[in-house]
C-alpha cells in the first residue's frame, strides 16, 4: 500500500533519509539502519511492479515468501465462498436483508448472517451510506466506515464493530455486529473474530478482492466464509477468479499486466497467469468493466450496481 499512488514519493523521502544517516555514521562504526519491508501481497509483473521495485532498491535482500502467497482462496474461508449473480440494487439488498434477518431455523434456503459478525464492502462512499441507512430503517444494528466519516468517529464505529463477539450471538452493550464499509477496511485493520464478509458489489481488483476476502478468519481462526455478488457485466471477472480458486494457484496481482483481447488462447491462462483476462494495464477490472457495458449498450441499461 505504500508504493501506491501518493504514498510512493513519501516513502522515497524516508528511505533517503536513512541513507544519508548511514553515510554520516558510517565513520563512528555503526551498523547500517536493516530494513524490513512485509507485505500480504506482492505484485510481480511489469517494470512498475512492486516486486520490481524492490529488487531495484535492495538488489541484495533475503526474501521469505509462504507457500499461501497470493493464494486466491483465503486460507481463513473454511466454508466454500458463495457467488450470486444478482443484477438490480433493489434484489440485492433484500437478500442481504434477508440474509441477516433470518436465522438458519427461520428459512434454510437463506444464507443466514443473523448473529454473526460481518463485513459488507461496497465501491464508495455514497452507496456505502445507502446501504446503512437502508439498513438501520430495517432494524438491523449497522455502523458505516470510510474515509469521509470524522476520525473519532470511524474509531468509536470500529472500536463497537470490533467489541462485538459473534460466540455470544446477541449484541452486548454498544456493541454492533455488521460494518458497511468502502476499502478502506480492507487493509491495515485486525478485528479478531470476523466470521462473514460480504461484497454487495464485486470489488474493482484482484488486489483488493484478496485484501477484502482476507478481513475473516485471521489469526489461525477458519471459520470465516464469504458471500459474494455480481451482475453480468462481472461474469467473465468473476468465472476468472473462481477458477483461480479452484486451482489454488498464484493469481497474476500486478495492475501492470497488458491488456488481453477477448480471443486469447485459454492456454495462456497457466500458472501465475491465471487472471490476464481480467486486467487492464493499470486500471484493474475497471476499463474491463466499461468495455462489456458499452457493447452491451442498446441492450440493457446500468448495470453498475450503484445504490
Amino acid at each position: 500500500m505504500l508504493l501506491d499512488g501518493g504514498y510512493i514519493r513519501s516513502l522515497e523521502n524516508v528511505l533517503m533519509g536513512f541513507k544519508r544517516a548511514d553515510r554520516l555514521s558510517a565513520d563512528l562504526n555503526v551498523k547500517k539502519t536493516q530494513h524490513v519491508f512485509v507485505a500480504a501481497t506482492l505484485p510481480d509483473v511489469g517494470l512498475k511492479s512492486v516486486d520490481a521495485y524492490l529488487q531495484k532498491k535492495f538488489p541484495y535482500a533475503n526474501r521469505i515468501n509462504t507457500n499461501d502467497m497470493h493464494n486466491a482462496k483465503h486460507y481463513g474461508l473454511s466454508q466454500e465462498t458463495k457467488w450470486y449473480q444478482v443484477e438490480t440494487k433493489k434484489e440485492r439488498m433484500e437478500r442481504l436483508v434477508e440474509m441477516l434477518l433470518s436465522s438458519d431455523e427461520d428459512n434454510a434456503d437463506v444464507d443466514s448472517l443473523k448473529g454473526e459478525k460481518t463485513m459488507v464492502f461496497l465501491n464508495s462512499v455514497d452507496d456505502v451510506e445507502s446501504v446503512h441507512q437502508a439498513l438501520v430503517q430495517r432494524g438491523i444494528n449497522a455502523v458505516p466506515y470510510h474515509a469521509k466519516i470524522s476520525l473519532n468517529e470511524r474509531s468509536e464505529n470500529l472500536d463497537r464493530f470490533r467489541r462485538y463477539d459473534s460466540d455470544n450471538n446477541a449484541d452486548a452493550g454498544d456493541t454492533v455486529p455488521v460494518l458497511i464499509c468502502t476499502d478502506l477496511a480492507s487493509r491495515g485493520l485486525d478485528v479478531p473474530g470476523v466470521t462473514a464478509v460480504v461484497q454487495l458489489q464485486f470489488s474493482g481488483n484482484v488486489v483488493s478482492h484478496l485484501h477484502r476476502m482476507g478481513r475473516c478468519g485471521r489469526a489461525g481462526n477458519k471459520s470465516g466464509r464469504g458471500i459474494i455478488f455480481y451482475d453480468e457485466y462481472e461474469t467473465e471477472l468473476i468465472e476468472v477468479v473462481q477458477d483461480a480458486e479452484r486451482q489454488q494457484e498464484k493469481m497474476q496481482l500486478s495492475q501492470d499486466v497488458d491488456d488481453r483481447e477477448d480471443d486469447d488462447d485459454d492456454d495462456d491462462l497457466d500458472g501465475k497467469g491465471k487472471v490476464k483476462k481480467a486486467f487492464s494495464r493499470k486500471r484493474g477490472f475497471t476499463k474491463k468493466r466499461k468495455k462489456l457495458r458499452r457493447e452491451a449498450a442498446g441492450e440493457t441499461t446500468g448495470g453498475d450496481g450503484s445504490y
